[in-house]
């Protein structure tokens, strides 16, 4: 319910109070999602996204493209504008100023991105997920290890260990995007400790008039290494399956499966490209990794387990936060890819290792799912 958080209070500060309104998205992906779903509920005139000078300009909804003489915000009225965290940090604060600044995906911008959005706005509203990714940082952060400030610390937990008294914090209790099924998996154990359930209204794919369930899997030899080509074949080949001949059940009706309504996560940036390329006929199939894809969702997802290819259970293979989000990108439907050695793999790892036994723990509940 995070992106629909995002939508809903910035439509309801903008439309009901008169306030100027921007969002910080951590992608331009996010942000151009983010200017769609408000051109739904509300006048896309009111909405601008800030978009660099570029001859790729995406299908943004209807929302106004602010520069080329546009003026940042009207002489009165409520408006909302909508721009990556890094346009913001790079805008002038005394011309680009708004009432409220929602930082979407709070937890993977850092405490240093947050302080200095500060100067952008009043207020600042921070909406994330505690258990996906924390932000990247390339440095040695060592010496900050036992900080809660330090520059390693997701924005939020830093902001609560600096002004306890300041900042408030609000538990949402569903989730608009996961059905049951779903919930029921990344809620226990990801989530033990913040209890939420599904209000994602009746949804899923069929094919040839049988429903699919919300968690598949498909177990697969993978010789050589990450980007074998066993394994990229196999996900671009139920890409090819899922679009062909399926259709996409909601409250709405029934209408067929698109390219636009699928997505493939992967861990590594080398296995994004090489399914990219195998997808040239499906340009409009989101394509990723978890870090990039993070806050973004389609109906159904093709996605390639982690350890996949990897004969060590490494730390960035079993981080949770990673396989949180690959087990959390779809509405209706997600088909993991998993290599037969996985499971091995987990057994040989490190016992005392929390991460291991989580990564563990989520494999074999995977692997209870229905194979395709």
């Amino acid at each position: 319910g995070k992106t629909r958080l995002t939508v809903l209070l910035a439509a309801a500060l903008s439309h009901r109070a008169g306030l100027r309104v921007g969002i910080a998205a951590q992608t331009r992906a996010q942000a151009v999602d983010i200017a769609r779903r408000l051109a739904a509920v509300c006048d896309p005139d009111k909405i601008g996204i800030l978009w660099g000078r570029s001859d790729l300009t995406p299908d943004m909804g209807g929302c106004t493209i602010i520069g080329n003489g546009v003026k940042m915000w009207p002489d009165t009225g409520g408006t909302v504008r909508v721009a990556t965290k890094s346009k913001w940090l790079f805008s002038e604060p005394d011309s680009l100023r708004a009432d409220v600044l929602i930082v979407d995906e709070a937890y993977q911008a850092t405490f240093a991105d947050v302080g200095a959005l500060g100067a952008m706005a009043e207020q600042i509203v921070c909406v994330g997920d505690p258990g996906q990714i924390s932000p990247v940082i390339t440095g040695d952060t060592s010496r900050w290890a036992d900080s809660p400030t330090g520059p390693h610390v997701p924005a939020p937990f830093a902001l609560q260990a600096a002004f306890p008294g300041i900042v408030n914090t609000v538990a949402l209790e569903y989730t608009w995007r996961l059905g049951p099924v779903t919930t029921e998996l990344v809620q226990s154990r990801f989530y033990p400790d913040l209890p939420f359930t599904s209000r994602r209204p009746p949804e899923h794919l069929s094919k040839r008039g049988v429903a699919l369930p919300e968690l598949s899997h498909h177990t697969l030899r993978v010789a050589n290494g990450a980007t074998d080509s066993a394994l990229i074949g196999a996900a671009v080949e139920r890409v090819h399956e899922l679009i062909d001949d399926t259709d996409l059940d909601t409250e709405a009706g029934t209408r067929n499966l698109t390219e636009n309504d699928v997505a493939v996560v992967v861990p590594h940036v080398p296995q994004a490209a090489a399914v990219r390329a195998m997808l040239s006929e499906y340009p409009g199939v989101l394509v990723g990794t978890a870090d990039a894809l993070q806050g973004l969702e389609r109906a159904a997802v093709v996605a390639i387990h982690p350890l996949s290819g990897k004969r060590v259970a490494d730390e960035f293979s079993v981080k949770p936060g990673r396989a949180c989000v690959m087990l959390s990108r779809h509405r209706s439907h997600l088909s993991l890819l998993i290599d037969d050695q996985t499971a091995t793999v987990l057994r040989n790892g490190d016992q005392e290792d929390p991460n291991v036994a989580l990564a563990r723990a989520v494999l074999g509940d995977m692997l209870d799912t229905a194979e395709f």
